[in-house]
């Protein structure tokens, strides 16, 4: 599943919208169905907020679980969406469906807030595996090991964002996608990723994938960032140690960033699949 990203799960309730106080915040409309015809890559463009709910093609519904809940500090991208949640029967991991989702019209004002529409994705996707997968979980914290970024001892190579501006990055990177679980846009070429508008939190979250193992930002930067990174192979586990002429995402990061991948442990949140079932007709 390479690049898939799982979201952050949002505890509070969100302000300014339009759905019933005290109701779980939930799709107006939502259809799942099994994909039994197109098994092949899950990649981000498959798994995407729309301009009015929610997208998913051809994935997995532990993707759809790890969108809902897995957290966003250390958050994983693809594999590690396995890694971090505990308890999967293994047709989640296996059968491939769709999701469309629509939200109701009271909410489009706060759904085009991307605050606001980061949070409501998040919640409505519990809703809406809670009321047709019946889903039921609990959290535990357990020390794992990580990458932790930290900067390096010449100090960051960090250019400062053109602009944070949502339609802004847009129009000026309309192949660019939005970092699910984090801020900003990134596109992932031949050999390389760019990202724009990013916080190193961000950054740390697109550096999971390549580095093999959660990636929790310590750099203590607080900027948005338009970076430029070219790495051998983006999206794979690379060997920690190889040499530069493989650019590994060790040495790239090092190197093009200034900032440094140091191994630790640390408390990592998992999210435990007390129960689930295979969703229900729509």
């Amino acid at each position: 599943m390479g690049w898939v990203a799982a979201a952050a799960m949002v505890f509070a309730p969100v302000v300014g919208c339009a759905q019933t106080v005290g109701k779980p915040m939930a799709f107006d409309v939502a259809s799942i169905r099994q994909n039994v015809g197109n098994i092949g890559t899950c990649s981000p463009d498959q798994l995407l907020p729309t301009p009015r709910g929610f997208h998913m093609t051809n994935c997995p519904l532990n993707v759809a679980v790890g969108a809902a809940y897995v957290p966003t500090t250390g958050n994983p991208l693809g594999y590690l969406v396995e890694d971090r949640i505990a308890g999967m029967p293994n047709w989640l991991k296996q059968e491939r469906y769709n999701i469309d989702a629509r939200i109701a019209d009271s909410d489009a004002e706060a759904w085009r807030d991307p605050a606001q529409q980061k949070e409501m994705l998040h919640a409505m996707m519990q809703t809406l595996l809670a009321e047709r997968c019946k889903l039921v979980v609990h959290r535990e914290r357990k020390d794992k090991p990580i990458y932790a970024l930290v900067v390096g001892k010449n100090g960051p190579k960090l250019k400062a964002s053109d602009s944070d501006e949502v339609e802004a990055i847009r129009a000026k990177h309309p192949e660019a996608t939005a970092v699910p679980g984090g801020s900003g846009f990134f596109f992932r070429g031949q050999g390389r990723i760019d990202m724009y508008g990013v916080t190193t939190g961000t950054l740390a979250l697109l550096l999971s994938g390549p580095a093999g193992r959660p990636v929790v930002d310590k750099t203590g930067l607080t900027g948005k960032y338009d970076i430029h990174l070219e790495m051998a192979q983006p999206g794979q586990p690379a060997a920690e140690g190889a040499d530069d002429s493989g650019a590994s995402v060790f040495s790239a990061v090092q190197s093009q960033l200034g900032l440094k991948l140091e191994s630790q442990k640390d408390q990592v949140e998992n999210l435990v699949i007390d129960h689930i079932e295979r969703p229900s007709p729509n």
